[in-house]
Protein backbone atom coordinates (compact mmCIF):
# COMPACT_ATOMS: atom_id res chain seq x y z
CA UNK A 1 0.00 0.00 0.00
CA UNK A 2 1.97 3.29 -0.78
CA UNK A 3 -0.64 5.66 1.11
CA UNK A 4 -0.26 5.14 4.47
CA UNK A 5 -3.76 5.90 5.64
CA UNK A 6 -3.09 5.63 9.90
CA UNK A 7 -0.53 9.15 8.99
CA UNK A 8 -3.02 11.16 7.50
CA UNK A 9 -6.04 10.17 9.87
CA UNK A 10 -5.17 13.24 12.28
CA UNK A 11 -4.66 15.29 9.48
CA UNK A 12 -8.24 14.59 8.26
CA UNK A 13 -9.59 15.18 11.71
CA UNK A 14 -7.39 18.54 11.72
CA UNK A 15 -9.29 19.62 8.17
CA UNK A 16 -12.60 18.17 9.66
CA UNK A 17 -12.12 21.09 12.66
CA UNK A 18 -10.87 24.07 10.61
CA UNK A 19 -14.12 23.32 8.48
CA UNK A 20 -16.27 23.12 11.23
CA UNK A 21 -14.97 26.29 12.78
CA UNK A 22 -14.75 28.16 8.61
CA UNK A 23 -18.49 27.48 9.11
CA UNK A 24 -19.01 29.46 12.21
CA UNK A 25 -17.14 31.92 10.73
CA UNK A 26 -18.95 32.49 7.38
CA UNK A 27 -22.50 31.95 9.53
CA UNK A 28 -21.27 35.37 11.10
CA UNK A 29 -19.98 37.23 8.18
CA UNK A 30 -22.82 36.35 5.70
CA UNK A 31 -25.53 38.42 7.48
CA UNK A 32 -23.21 41.47 7.13
CA UNK A 33 -22.45 41.22 3.38
CA UNK A 34 -25.99 40.99 3.00
CA UNK A 35 -27.13 43.98 4.55
CA UNK A 36 -24.15 45.88 2.90
CA UNK A 37 -25.35 45.01 -0.68
CA UNK A 38 -28.27 46.49 0.61
CA UNK A 39 -27.06 49.56 1.52
CA UNK A 40 -24.36 49.81 -1.12
CA UNK A 41 -27.68 49.41 -3.81
CA UNK A 42 -28.99 52.60 -1.54
CA UNK A 43 -25.45 54.21 -2.64
CA UNK A 44 -25.21 57.27 -5.28
CA UNK A 45 -23.88 55.54 -8.78
CA UNK A 46 -21.24 58.32 -9.20
CA UNK A 47 -20.06 57.53 -5.68
CA UNK A 48 -19.43 54.04 -6.30
CA UNK A 49 -17.77 54.36 -9.93
CA UNK A 50 -15.93 56.88 -8.63
CA UNK A 51 -14.54 54.26 -6.24
CA UNK A 52 -13.95 51.61 -8.98
CA UNK A 53 -11.97 54.35 -10.79
CA UNK A 54 -9.45 55.04 -7.79
CA UNK A 55 -9.46 51.27 -7.74
CA UNK A 56 -7.51 50.69 -11.09
CA UNK A 57 -7.33 48.36 -13.33
CA UNK A 58 -5.99 45.43 -11.56
CA UNK A 59 -9.00 45.58 -9.00
CA UNK A 60 -10.42 42.13 -9.65
CA UNK A 61 -14.01 43.55 -8.62
CA UNK A 62 -18.20 43.87 -10.24
CA UNK A 63 -18.43 46.43 -12.00
CA UNK A 64 -22.54 47.86 -12.01
CA UNK A 65 -24.36 48.39 -15.22
CA UNK A 66 -27.58 50.20 -15.94
CA UNK A 67 -29.68 48.00 -13.67
CA UNK A 68 -29.99 48.78 -10.06
CA UNK A 69 -27.81 47.12 -7.76
CA UNK A 70 -31.00 45.11 -6.11
CA UNK A 71 -32.57 44.24 -9.26
CA UNK A 72 -34.05 41.47 -9.37
CA UNK A 73 -35.62 39.21 -12.28
CA UNK A 74 -38.44 36.55 -12.31
CA UNK A 75 -38.15 33.94 -15.36
CA UNK A 76 -39.96 35.31 -18.39
CA UNK A 77 -42.11 33.39 -20.44
CA UNK A 78 -40.30 30.66 -22.54
CA UNK A 79 -40.97 31.02 -26.54
CA UNK A 80 -43.46 28.07 -28.06
CA UNK A 81 -40.15 27.96 -30.34
CA UNK A 82 -36.66 27.83 -29.40
CA UNK A 83 -33.66 26.03 -30.43
CA UNK A 84 -31.91 25.31 -27.50
CA UNK A 85 -27.44 24.42 -28.62
CA UNK A 86 -25.07 22.73 -25.95
CA UNK A 87 -21.47 22.53 -26.81
CA UNK A 88 -18.46 20.83 -24.75
CA UNK A 89 -15.51 19.32 -25.32
CA UNK A 90 -12.93 16.97 -23.92
CA UNK A 91 -8.71 16.69 -24.73
CA UNK A 92 -5.96 13.82 -24.61
CA UNK A 93 -3.15 16.27 -23.92
CA UNK A 94 0.62 15.73 -25.42
CA UNK A 95 2.81 12.98 -23.96
CA UNK A 96 6.30 13.09 -24.18
CA UNK A 97 6.48 10.08 -23.03
CA UNK A 98 4.10 8.24 -25.49
CA UNK A 99 4.86 6.47 -28.61
CA UNK A 100 4.09 9.71 -30.75
CA UNK A 101 3.56 13.81 -30.02
CA UNK A 102 -0.15 14.88 -29.99
CA UNK A 103 -3.04 15.83 -28.78
CA UNK A 104 -7.00 15.07 -29.43
CA UNK A 105 -9.82 17.25 -28.84
CA UNK A 106 -13.66 15.76 -29.13
CA UNK A 107 -16.46 18.18 -28.87
CA UNK A 108 -19.91 17.17 -28.34
CA UNK A 109 -22.96 18.97 -29.55
CA UNK A 110 -26.53 18.78 -29.27
CA UNK A 111 -29.87 21.16 -30.39
CA UNK A 112 -33.01 20.54 -28.93
CA UNK A 113 -36.08 22.00 -31.12
CA UNK A 114 -37.85 22.87 -27.81
CA UNK A 115 -41.72 22.91 -28.90
CA UNK A 116 -40.73 21.27 -32.79
CA UNK A 117 -41.80 17.73 -31.18
CA UNK A 118 -38.66 16.58 -32.95
CA UNK A 119 -36.10 14.68 -31.57
CA UNK A 120 -33.01 16.45 -30.54
CA UNK A 121 -30.12 16.11 -32.87
CA UNK A 122 -26.48 14.93 -31.33
CA UNK A 123 -22.94 14.93 -32.98
CA UNK A 124 -19.42 14.36 -32.05
CA UNK A 125 -16.32 15.99 -33.36
CA UNK A 126 -13.08 14.46 -32.44
CA UNK A 127 -9.97 15.56 -34.37
CA UNK A 128 -5.77 15.13 -33.53
CA UNK A 129 -3.37 17.73 -33.49
CA UNK A 130 -0.31 16.69 -35.44
CA UNK A 131 0.88 19.58 -36.77
CA UNK A 132 3.83 21.47 -35.93
CA UNK A 133 2.25 24.99 -35.94
CA UNK A 134 0.11 23.12 -32.75
CA UNK A 135 2.49 21.48 -30.83
CA UNK A 136 5.32 23.90 -30.62
CA UNK A 137 5.58 27.84 -29.72
CA UNK A 138 7.49 30.59 -31.69
CA UNK A 139 10.74 29.56 -30.13
CA UNK A 140 10.07 25.50 -31.13
CA UNK A 141 9.11 24.96 -27.31
CA UNK A 142 6.25 22.12 -27.01
CA UNK A 143 3.35 23.35 -26.06
CA UNK A 144 1.38 23.66 -22.16
CA UNK A 145 -1.85 21.76 -21.39
CA UNK A 146 -3.27 25.24 -20.99
CA UNK A 147 -2.98 25.66 -24.17
CA UNK A 148 -4.28 22.59 -25.35
CA UNK A 149 -7.30 24.45 -23.15
CA UNK A 150 -7.26 27.50 -24.93
CA UNK A 151 -7.75 25.36 -28.41
CA UNK A 152 -10.56 23.16 -26.66
CA UNK A 153 -12.38 26.63 -25.69
CA UNK A 154 -11.55 27.37 -29.62
CA UNK A 155 -13.23 24.19 -30.84
CA UNK A 156 -16.37 24.41 -28.30
CA UNK A 157 -16.72 28.00 -29.69
CA UNK A 158 -16.38 26.97 -33.03
CA UNK A 159 -18.96 24.50 -32.83
CA UNK A 160 -21.61 26.52 -31.62
CA UNK A 161 -20.97 29.42 -34.02
CA UNK A 162 -21.42 26.66 -36.74
CA UNK A 163 -24.61 25.24 -35.22
CA UNK A 164 -26.10 28.87 -34.26
CA UNK A 165 -25.33 29.54 -38.14
CA UNK A 166 -27.98 26.84 -39.78
CA UNK A 167 -30.37 27.97 -37.01
CA UNK A 168 -30.52 31.71 -38.56
CA UNK A 169 -33.68 33.28 -38.15
CA UNK A 170 -35.09 31.28 -35.35
CA UNK A 171 -35.26 31.91 -31.72
CA UNK A 172 -31.63 30.35 -30.86
CA UNK A 173 -29.84 29.71 -27.52
CA UNK A 174 -26.41 28.30 -27.20
CA UNK A 175 -24.87 27.11 -24.12
CA UNK A 176 -21.48 26.57 -23.27
CA UNK A 177 -20.55 24.43 -19.74
CA UNK A 178 -17.70 27.28 -18.84
CA UNK A 179 -17.30 31.23 -18.40
CA UNK A 180 -17.02 33.16 -22.02
CA UNK A 181 -14.12 35.12 -20.99
CA UNK A 182 -10.84 32.97 -22.38
CA UNK A 183 -8.30 33.09 -19.32
CA UNK A 184 -5.58 31.84 -21.19
CA UNK A 185 -3.97 35.12 -21.84
CA UNK A 186 -2.96 35.47 -18.02
CA UNK A 187 -1.70 31.65 -17.86
CA UNK A 188 0.95 31.56 -21.24
CA UNK A 189 4.69 32.91 -20.66
CA UNK A 190 5.82 35.37 -22.82
CA UNK A 191 7.39 32.57 -25.57
CA UNK A 192 3.42 31.56 -25.68
CA UNK A 193 2.28 34.42 -26.39
CA UNK A 194 1.98 34.20 -30.42
CA UNK A 195 0.12 31.18 -29.86
CA UNK A 196 -2.36 32.83 -27.40
CA UNK A 197 -2.90 35.62 -29.73
CA UNK A 198 -3.98 32.71 -32.14
CA UNK A 199 -6.25 31.46 -29.77
CA UNK A 200 -7.76 34.46 -28.86
CA UNK A 201 -8.48 36.02 -32.39
CA UNK A 202 -9.72 32.54 -33.27
CA UNK A 203 -12.16 32.68 -30.26
CA UNK A 204 -13.35 36.07 -31.10
CA UNK A 205 -14.19 35.43 -34.80
CA UNK A 206 -16.32 32.56 -33.55
CA UNK A 207 -17.91 35.12 -31.36
CA UNK A 208 -18.79 37.37 -34.24
CA UNK A 209 -20.19 34.53 -35.62
CA UNK A 210 -22.47 34.10 -33.57
CA UNK A 211 -23.69 37.67 -33.19
CA UNK A 212 -24.32 37.56 -36.72
CA UNK A 213 -26.36 34.67 -36.70
CA UNK A 214 -28.58 36.45 -34.21
CA UNK A 215 -28.44 33.59 -31.46
CA UNK A 216 -28.38 34.49 -28.10
CA UNK A 217 -25.46 33.26 -26.05
CA UNK A 218 -24.53 32.30 -22.63
CA UNK A 219 -21.51 30.71 -20.74
CA UNK A 220 -23.01 28.30 -17.28
CA UNK A 221 -20.97 28.59 -14.30
CA UNK A 222 -21.82 26.15 -11.70
CA UNK A 223 -21.26 26.01 -8.12
CA UNK A 224 -18.86 29.37 -8.72
CA UNK A 225 -16.30 30.16 -5.98
CA UNK A 226 -15.86 33.84 -7.72
CA UNK A 227 -15.96 36.99 -5.26
CA UNK A 228 -16.64 40.21 -7.81
CA UNK A 229 -19.87 41.43 -5.93
CA UNK A 230 -18.00 40.92 -2.57
CA UNK A 231 -15.16 42.65 -3.91
CA UNK A 232 -17.63 45.36 -4.79
CA UNK A 233 -18.85 45.64 -1.19
CA UNK A 234 -15.67 45.70 0.34
CA UNK A 235 -14.86 48.66 -2.15
CA UNK A 236 -17.80 50.78 -1.30
CA UNK A 237 -17.33 50.38 2.24
CA UNK A 238 -14.11 52.55 1.86
CA UNK A 239 -13.27 56.18 2.11
CA UNK A 240 -12.75 57.05 -1.60
CA UNK A 241 -8.99 58.66 -0.21
CA UNK A 242 -8.30 55.16 1.73
CA UNK A 243 -8.61 53.47 -1.55
CA UNK A 244 -5.26 51.66 -2.21
CA UNK A 245 -4.20 47.77 -3.19
CA UNK A 246 -3.54 47.70 0.75
CA UNK A 247 -6.87 48.35 1.64
CA UNK A 248 -8.08 46.32 -1.29
CA UNK A 249 -6.91 43.29 -0.63
CA UNK A 250 -8.16 43.38 3.39
CA UNK A 251 -11.41 42.29 2.53
CA UNK A 252 -13.52 41.77 5.36
CA UNK A 253 -16.00 39.47 3.59
CA UNK A 254 -12.80 36.70 3.15
CA UNK A 255 -14.15 33.53 3.05
CA UNK A 256 -17.35 34.16 1.86
CA UNK A 257 -18.31 33.89 -2.22
CA UNK A 258 -20.80 35.21 -4.13
CA UNK A 259 -22.80 32.58 -4.43
CA UNK A 260 -23.45 32.51 -1.22
CA UNK A 261 -24.67 35.77 -1.15
CA UNK A 262 -26.83 35.83 -3.72
CA UNK A 263 -28.65 32.44 -1.73
CA UNK A 264 -29.69 34.89 0.68
CA UNK A 265 -31.58 37.01 -2.48
CA UNK A 266 -33.00 35.13 -5.27
CA UNK A 267 -35.59 32.62 -4.90
CA UNK A 268 -36.62 29.78 -7.48
CA UNK A 269 -35.80 30.84 -11.11
CA UNK A 270 -35.13 34.62 -10.00
CA UNK A 271 -31.81 36.19 -11.43
CA UNK A 272 -29.81 39.35 -10.02
CA UNK A 273 -28.85 42.58 -12.09
CA UNK A 274 -26.09 42.29 -14.68
CA UNK A 275 -22.39 42.96 -13.72
CA UNK A 276 -19.31 44.00 -15.88
CA UNK A 277 -15.82 41.53 -15.56
CA UNK A 278 -14.15 44.20 -14.28
CA UNK A 279 -10.78 41.72 -15.26
CA UNK A 280 -8.02 43.05 -18.06
CA UNK A 281 -8.77 40.57 -19.79
CA UNK A 282 -12.37 41.83 -20.72
CA UNK A 283 -10.96 44.65 -22.49
CA UNK A 284 -9.52 42.42 -25.51
CA UNK A 285 -13.07 41.65 -25.66
CA UNK A 286 -14.72 45.07 -25.31
CA UNK A 287 -11.99 46.58 -27.79
CA UNK A 288 -13.51 43.40 -30.65
CA UNK A 289 -16.84 44.16 -29.69
CA UNK A 290 -17.54 41.31 -27.15
CA UNK A 291 -17.38 42.31 -23.60
CA UNK A 292 -18.66 40.26 -21.18
CA UNK A 293 -21.35 40.35 -18.40
CA UNK A 294 -22.33 38.04 -15.89
CA UNK A 295 -25.24 37.60 -13.40
CA UNK A 296 -26.49 35.19 -10.89
CA UNK A 297 -29.01 32.79 -11.40
CA UNK A 298 -31.23 30.44 -9.31
CA UNK A 299 -32.03 27.67 -11.35
CA UNK A 300 -34.05 25.91 -9.45
CA UNK A 301 -32.28 23.45 -7.44
CA UNK A 302 -32.48 23.37 -3.72
CA UNK A 303 -29.38 26.17 -2.38
CA UNK A 304 -27.88 26.58 -5.57
CA UNK A 305 -27.14 29.59 -6.94
CA UNK A 306 -25.20 29.63 -11.06
CA UNK A 307 -23.18 32.27 -12.22
CA UNK A 308 -24.56 32.99 -15.94
CA UNK A 309 -21.87 35.41 -18.44
CA UNK A 310 -23.20 36.66 -21.82
CA UNK A 311 -21.46 39.03 -24.27
CA UNK A 312 -22.73 42.92 -23.92
CA UNK A 313 -24.55 42.49 -27.80
CA UNK A 314 -27.06 40.05 -25.40
CA UNK A 315 -27.43 42.15 -22.49
CA UNK A 316 -28.05 45.41 -24.93
CA UNK A 317 -31.03 42.94 -26.46
CA UNK A 318 -33.83 42.31 -24.11
CA UNK A 319 -35.41 39.67 -26.29
CA UNK A 320 -31.94 37.76 -26.04
CA UNK A 321 -31.46 38.46 -22.48
CA UNK A 322 -35.30 36.70 -21.63
CA UNK A 323 -34.35 33.25 -24.18
CA UNK A 324 -30.82 33.41 -21.83
CA UNK A 325 -32.97 33.93 -18.66
CA UNK A 326 -36.47 31.37 -19.89
CA UNK A 327 -33.91 29.05 -21.66
CA UNK A 328 -31.37 28.27 -19.15
CA UNK A 329 -34.69 27.77 -16.22
CA UNK A 330 -36.33 25.67 -18.32
CA UNK A 331 -33.32 23.83 -19.01
CA UNK A 332 -32.36 22.79 -15.64
CA UNK A 333 -35.99 21.49 -14.39
CA UNK A 334 -35.59 18.28 -16.23
CA UNK A 335 -31.93 17.58 -14.27
CA UNK A 336 -32.33 19.55 -11.19
CA UNK A 337 -30.28 23.05 -11.57
CA UNK A 338 -28.20 22.08 -14.64
CA UNK A 339 -28.82 22.39 -18.30
CA UNK A 340 -29.61 19.03 -19.87
CA UNK A 341 -28.31 20.15 -23.38
CA UNK A 342 -24.71 20.31 -21.04
CA UNK A 343 -25.20 17.23 -19.57
CA UNK A 344 -25.94 15.58 -23.00
CA UNK A 345 -22.90 17.48 -24.56
CA UNK A 346 -20.63 16.30 -22.27
CA UNK A 347 -21.52 12.47 -22.51
CA UNK A 348 -20.80 12.79 -26.16
CA UNK A 349 -17.79 14.63 -25.48
CA UNK A 350 -16.35 12.24 -23.14
CA UNK A 351 -13.26 10.18 -23.97
CA UNK A 352 -13.22 6.82 -21.93
CA UNK A 353 -10.67 4.99 -21.16
CA UNK A 354 -11.46 2.06 -23.57
CA UNK A 355 -11.73 4.59 -26.23
CA UNK A 356 -8.00 6.17 -25.65
CA UNK A 357 -6.62 2.42 -25.49
CA UNK A 358 -8.56 1.52 -28.74
CA UNK A 359 -7.04 5.09 -30.21
CA UNK A 360 -3.19 4.18 -28.85
CA UNK A 361 -3.50 1.02 -30.94
CA UNK A 362 -5.09 2.61 -33.71
CA UNK A 363 -2.02 4.81 -33.55
CA UNK A 364 0.66 1.94 -33.02
CA UNK A 365 -0.39 0.08 -36.21
CA UNK A 366 0.06 4.01 -38.17
CA UNK A 367 3.37 3.88 -36.97
CA UNK A 368 4.29 0.28 -37.90
CA UNK A 369 2.52 0.64 -41.47
CA UNK A 370 5.02 3.74 -42.24
CA UNK A 371 7.84 1.93 -41.02
CA UNK A 372 8.16 3.71 -37.24
CA UNK A 373 9.01 1.32 -34.14
CA UNK A 374 6.29 2.88 -31.67
CA UNK A 375 8.21 2.80 -28.04
CA UNK A 376 7.25 3.89 -24.61
CA UNK A 377 10.01 6.01 -22.33
CA UNK A 378 11.61 4.12 -19.69
CA UNK A 379 9.68 6.34 -17.32
CA UNK A 380 6.32 5.40 -18.42
CA UNK A 381 7.18 1.98 -19.03
CA UNK A 382 8.11 1.58 -15.15
CA UNK A 383 5.10 3.60 -14.62
CA UNK A 384 3.02 0.45 -16.39
CA UNK A 385 4.90 -1.85 -14.16
CA UNK A 386 4.25 -0.27 -11.07
CA UNK A 387 0.74 0.47 -12.07
CA UNK A 388 -0.15 -3.14 -12.63
CA UNK A 389 1.49 -3.87 -8.88
CA UNK A 390 3.52 -6.96 -9.93
CA UNK A 391 5.43 -8.45 -7.20
CA UNK A 392 9.57 -8.55 -8.64
CA UNK A 393 11.36 -11.43 -6.79
CA UNK A 394 15.32 -10.90 -6.45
Amino acid sequence: MSLDLPQVLPQVQDLGRAAAHRVEQLAVKLPQAVEMFRQVALMNPEQLQAGIARAGNRWPGAIPTEEPLDFIASPPTLPDQLKIIGADGSQIYPDRHGPAFYFMINIGSIIIAHGSGKPPQTNSRPRIYYQDEYLYDQNQGAITNAIVDGWRDVAEMGELARLAEGCLGEPTLALLDNGLLLWLALQVQESKRHTADRILRAYLDHLDHIHQAGAALAGFVDRPRSTNVLALLHLANLPLEAINQDTLRANQYRGLTDRMLFSQLLSSGQRSSRFTNASPINRDFQTAGHEMQFFYLNPGGEGQIVRVEIPCWVAEQSELMNLVHAGIFEQCRATVGFPYVLVRAHELALITYVERRNLDQMLRRSLLHHGLLPRLSHKSQTKKWIGKRRRHRL
